[in-house]
């Protein structure tokens, strides 16, 4: 891990703080440093909102790739003829907001924001289509935020929480910004 950017670095410390010390989605690791990072990192791009100097917000888009896949298709039933599994798709995970900013208008605007990049970052690599596995209020504030997130499977155990599998298409993101604005 010593090539990791800063800003890298800042996101994995910010993940273990949210998903293993406050939530404790995870065990801490056994080497004893304080980042959450996993086999499906190597295959991401880490993406952060800053605030000044903060980092409050970060998520990472984990890539099409042969070697592992994507941990939703991997590990959840898909059962949508929505989603088409012979098109690019890239899948959205480990969004964290500091407790701070988790406000319901903070947050759509970061939602918001992440998207943005995402999508425009997405665009270079051909993808069509995001999937994720998130839990049901998640989804409702992802709908509120103008992302039109929608199941492809049933509510399944995953992580410590029951989640949906969702996905979302580049087109209907396109469609759904023009009509947000």
């Amino acid at each position: 891990m010593s090539s990791i950017k800063t800003e890298q670095i800042a996101i994995l410390q910010q993940r273990y703080d949210i998903f293993v010390e406050e939530f404790h989605f995870f065990a801490p690791k056994e080497d004893g440093k304080r980042v959450e990072y996993d086999q499906y990192d190597e295959y991401a791009l880490l993406f952060g909102v800053w605030e000044n100097d903060t980092l409050i917000a970060s998520c990472r888009l984990i890539l099409p790739n042969s070697a592992l896949g994507l941990p939703t298709l991997n590990s959840m039933t898909i059962d949508s003829i929505k989603f088409q599994r012979d098109q690019p798709t890239a899948e959205i995970s480990r969004i964290t907001v500091l407790s701070a900013h988790r406000t319901f208008k903070k947050t759509m605007q970061i939602l918001q924001a992440m998207q943005n990049e995402i999508h425009r970052v997405s665009l270079d690599y051909g993808i069509v289509q995001f999937v994720g596995a998130i839990e049901l209020a998640f989804l409702r504030l992802l709908n509120c935020s103008g992302l039109p997130y929608t199941p492809i499977g049933p509510l399944q155990y995953l992580i410590g929480a029951e989640r949906y599998p969702v996905m979302l298409s580049t087109l209907e993101y396109t469609t759904s910004i023009k009509e947000y604005l």
